[in-house]
């Protein structure tokens, strides 16, 4: 539920803005406003605008926001406060209100290049894709970088390392950056509605995109410097990230993978409360996997075969 909207903001459907910048936020007081500094400072010929979520922060993340008698730049954004809604949910939320034709999902630690928006709009175009993502680099030391994600045989994320050509297809892409047209995002419904706070929203909306009929690419040449972080500002259980695991494999696996899902997520020694929670949930779960099984171009045995991937 929306508690706030910063009161300036009016829809408007004649406002032609080109991308719509999306950052979920909570407890990033010390993050936040560099993030939007880098965006706002950025030089690309596209207009954007910047809608923030804030979930719930409790250090005051976006009070600069409120009041910018003496800032005169942050007039423009959308802030939206929400109350502990769950990272995917406060992505969906961002993106209700956003009137690009492209949404861009950011996080609340990252540093933009100049002409970001041009370069990935041009390569999303050119490829004929649906979604596009940058190269995501440490903060701290850029010649660590990653080209896109990828699973394991233990159904973990792992990192591309080696640099792709322009306009490559990548099987998943962190939710550091992560671009997507409106229409798609709309017809696959965004990101999941059943997950809890934090973990997998966005491998998640990957797979369903690609299962959708939709294709994913990068432009490695766009280096997004990203915050990698030991911890979270907030409270995340391990039994959040297990349940939105299954959730995930209940939506969109055969019955064979997803009980590999499972087997490995037994391992975890909170399984049995994120297990407790996917039966409480079993109906809405149900309901979604044959949504998804009506709607979607491909199963899931298409990803994991396209992108070899051997779990």
């Amino acid at each position: 539920m929306i508690d706030y909207i910063n009161e300036l903001y009016e829809i408007d459907d004649e406002s032609n803005v080109d991308i719509s910048i999306i950052i979920p936020c909570k407890n990033e007081v010390n993050n936040i406003k560099w993030t939007i500094d880098s965006l706002l400072e950025s030089k690309n010929h596209l207009k954007c605008e910047i809608i923030v979520v804030d979930d719930g922060s409790t250090d005051g993340s976006t009070e600069f926001l409120k009041s910018y008698i003496n800032e005169e730049k942050y007039r423009d954004i959308v802030l939206i406060m929400t109350n502990n809604i769950g990272a995917a949910a406060a992505r969906n939320m961002g993106a209700k209100v956003a009137k690009g034709k492209y949404l861009f999902f950011f996080d609340a630690h990252v540093k933009v290049p100049d002409m970001w928006a041009d370069n990935l709009i041009y390569t999303l175009e050119k490829a004929k894709a649906s979604l596009v993502a940058p190269c995501i680099a440490d903060i701290t030391n850029i010649s660590l970088a990653g080209y896109g994600q990828t699973w394991n045989d233990e159904f973990k994320i792992t990192w591309f390392s080696k640099k792709p050509k322009e306009g490559d297809e990548i099987p998943l892409a962190g939710g550091a950056a992560l671009g997507i047209t409106r229409e798609a995002f709309d017809k696959i419904g965004g990101f999941d509605h059943l997950f809890q706070v934090w973990g997998r929203e966005d491998e998640e909306i990957c797979l369903k995109a690609w299962l959708y009929g939709y294709r994913m690419v990068i432009n490695p040449d766009v280096i997004v410097e990203h915050l990698f972080r030991k911890s979270h500002p907030y409270k995340v259980t391990v039994a959040n990230v297990t349940y939105n695991t299954i959730c995930l494999a209940c939506s969109h696996f055969k019955m064979e993978r997803l009980k590999k899902v499972i087997d490995v997520a037994r391992r975890d020694y909170y399984f049995f409360n994120a297990a407790g929670e996917i039966d409480r949930n079993s109906g809405l779960i149900v309901s979604q996997r044959n949504k998804y099984a009506i709607e979607r171009v491909y199963d899931d045995e298409y990803f994991f075969e396209k992108f070899n991937i051997l779990f």
